[in-house]
């Protein structure tokens, strides 16, 4: 631990409390030594034989009235709450609550999780699949990126806005049912000369368009759309996934051929990234006169009963610890940016979870953080445990009680003093 005041403290100890200040930065985060690691995402055992675009962790540092927020999307499958419990302690011992690791939930990058090193039969794992090495080299980069945007920071000007995206599901589908949601939700902040310094996007989609005979590192589409925007505005892009769980993914066949998947990857990159610039023309068009900041999380607890396999990884060491007696414990947060909202989740949302939450919180407009500061896996309503569609995604759940627990815990931070009995629970619960 450095001497002397946290970054993020001795930023705040600093910051001016009569305006907005905001800063962001990029690092890159591909493997310096890639050739062999495990790769994330489908199935065990998938080795890396290379770089096909490199990986990237962006941060957005906003404060105003002795208040900050971090957020930091990562082109990276997931991280466990222990491992985002470090990064945030290396970071701040005052504002906990402030900081948010957000995972694109990129299924062409290391293993960051464990669960997809070597296994029994391919399936099943019983070995740690993270290269140590690299585990190290992230969490000094993640630090180092929050510590540029940081250093970055200067009066800035807050706009919002948000629009449909990919209504008739050319580009991205749910693979499940016909539920998804479909805005593209914008918060952009510039300088007083009108020099971008972020755009932060938020839609839903698994980044896994190259999908799993793919061997090589790639950001997918994610990537794509920063690029894209960091090129015709400056500053620096984040992508942030909201309800793609169960299952919404590129609207392409599994049998499609690599060189087809490569096309349609930067043109569904591509084509959020126009739509991200049409709602950064609109926003600058009307800024925001009070941009306020406020930041809240708390725990949520999950009955462990819900999946033992989840404990016996832990057990063998596969994955990081974490508390399990007698429920599991992750963690939600709420914040407010000026009239918009973030709701932060620890996994993968249903889109029927997810727009439930939506409904639930106040902001305008209002964003959803999937993969932020843990991943449970799947987050499910209860039918879907009844619904044999579902079977794999149950497996990768914590449960049937989460979304209740979830759906309690997150109105508790949007909506203080709330009063929520079961009778007032809506029936995709």
């Amino acid at each position: 631990m450095p001497a002397g005041p946290l970054p993020l403290d001795a930023f705040m100890s600093s910051t001016p409390a009569g305006c907005l200040a905001a800063g962001a930065a990029a690092v890159e985060i591909t493997p310096p030594r890639p050739a062999g690691i495990w790769l994330a995402g489908f199935g065990a055992e998938r080795a890396c034989s290379g770089v096909h675009d490199p990986l990237f962790a962006r941060a957005l540092v906003v404060a105003a009235a002795g208040t900050p927020l971090v957020i930091v999307a990562a082109d990276l499958i997931g991280l466990s709450l222990a491992r985002t419990r470090r990064l945030q302690q290396r970071l701040t011992s005052r504002y906990p609550d402030a900081i948010h690791i957000v995972c694109t939930h990129n299924h062409q990058g290391p293993d960051t999780l464990g669960i997809w090193g070597p296994a029994f039969l391919g399936r099943l794992p019983y070995r740690n699949g993270q290269d140590p090495a690299y585990m190290d080299f992230l969490e000094a980069r993640l630090v180092a990126c929050v510590e540029r945007a940081l250093a970055s920071a200067r009066p800035a000007r807050l706009h919002v806005a948000s629009g449909t995206f990919d209504a008739a599901g050319r580009w991205v589908h749910n693979e499940r049912a016909a539920v998804a949601d479909r805005e593209l939700r914008l918060i952009q902040l510039d300088d007083q000369a009108g020099e971008s310094i972020a755009s932060l996007v938020q839609y839903a989609c698994h980044p896994e368009t190259l999908w799993k005979a793919n061997r090589q590192i790639s950001a997918d589409f994610c990537g794509v759309c920063c690029e894209m925007i960091e090129k015709r505005l400056g500053g620096t892009a984040l992508y942030i996934n909201g309800a793609l769980g169960a299952m919404v993914s590129a609207a392409i066949g599994h049998d499609t051929l690599s060189r087809s998947r490569e096309t349609f990857m930067y043109g569904l990159g591509r084509a959020l990234g126009q739509a991200a610039l049409r709602l950064v023309g609109r926003a600058r068009l009307a800024p925001v006169l009070d941009p306020a900041i406020s930041v809240g999380g708390g725990e949520v607890r999950i009955p462990a009963s819900g999946n033992r396999f989840y404990q016996v990884l832990a057990a063998l060491g596969v994955v990081d610890k974490r508390e399990f007696a007698p429920d599991m414990v992750s963690r939600v947060s709420f914040c407010r940016l000026g009239p918009a909202s973030i709701t932060f989740l620890p996994g993968e949302a249903s889109p029927a979870l997810g727009l439930e939450i939506l409904a639930r919180v106040p902001g305008k407009p209002r964003l959803l953080a999937c993969l932020a500061d843990d991943e449970l896996g799947y987050l499910l309503t209860p039918e879907m445990f009844h619904d044999r569609i579902y079977a794999y995604e149950r497996g990768m759940s914590p449960g049937p009680q989460t979304a209740v627990r979830l759906v309690l815990a997150v109105e508790k931070l949007a909506i203080p003093n709330s009063q929520v009995s079961k009778n007032s629970l809506p029936s995709v619960l």
